[in-house]
């Protein structure tokens, strides 16, 4: 009797253990769960869709990148300032198509004379929104990888921990936030093993801002929230984050009742 009680009791247990696992998966029983926790799960379930595919190395399909696709994506990674990235990564390919598709992209970049390198970006149609800026930048870059890397991107990464290629990065003044997109690009193909930072664009900053501040917020802000959600590996939360920003948290006309952040976004309530 007993042992029929003990067994009716598990199975009741179990029967009220199902019924909140569906009621938890369609949405009845979220509460239980901390803000933090819905909003990471949230975005963790956003479609894929490009996330992972990177111009250049993405082409090498999961092996080692050859130096030309390398070098395609580190110029594209460098020229990716404060522009759309689908358009930056467009005129990165045709700066290079400009100056001949050359197998010795970092060279033919340098050996260039600054006035005529800065002409290639002016256009029509302008390669850069920043005409003057961005030529010097890439320029510059460009000694670097000839002079430290033999004009071959893979030499700052293949074999080095994270911390090296990090510093690498940061010896050629590539930018913070660039760098932590590289290093996260390098860990989506292949190239490289471990974990990263995400890169706190102006999407990431206005999604998460308004989820938790009702307003946009610093890089830094961002970044510290995003390391909360995910302690070990925020770069995962940065395709979600961005894509999230571009589609319905835009800057303009956010479409919040298509959001799946809504529920928990201070902005949207």
């Amino acid at each position: 009797m007993r042992q029929e009680k003990y067994q009716t009791f598990l199975w009741s247990a179990t029967l009220i253990l199902l019924k909140q696992e569906r009621l938890y998966r369609h949405g009845h029983l979220t509460a239980t769960l901390t803000k933090d926790e819905r909003v990471r799960d949230t975005l963790l379930g956003t479609p894929a869709g490009n996330e992972g595919w990177w111009p250049g190395l993405s082409d090498a399909g999961g092996g080692r990148a050859t130096k030309r696709q390398a070098n395609a994506f580190m110029l594209g990674a460098i020229m990716d300032y404060q522009m759309d990235a689908d358009t930056v990564w467009k005129n990165a390919e045709s700066l290079s198509e400009k100056l001949g598709d050359p197998d010795d992209l970092w060279g033919a970049i340098a050996r260039k004379p600054e006035g005529e390198f800065a002409m290639l970006f002016r256009g029509p149609p302008a390669l850069h929104r920043f005409v003057n800026r961005i030529p010097k930048r890439v320029q510059r870059i460009s000694n670097d990888i000839v002079r430290k890397y033999g004009g071959d991107a893979r030499r700052i990464w293949e074999g080095q921990p994270t911390g090296e290629i990090m510093q690498r990065l940061k010896d050629m003044h590539v930018g913070e936030q660039i760098s932590r997109m590289i290093r996260g690009a390098l860990y989506d193909t292949g190239q490289v093993e471990g974990k990263g930072e995400l890169k706190a664009d102006i999407h990431v900053r206005r999604v998460l801002g308004r989820v938790y501040e009702g307003c946009e917020i610093s890089a830094d802000g961002a970044l510290t929230i995003a390391n909360r959600l995910m302690p070990d590996d925020s770069w995962r939360l940065d395709w979600p984050l961005y894509i999230t920003g571009k589609r319905k948290c835009t800057k303009g006309k956010p479409l919040c009742d298509k959001c799946p952040l809504r529920t928990d976004c201070i902005y949207a309530s």
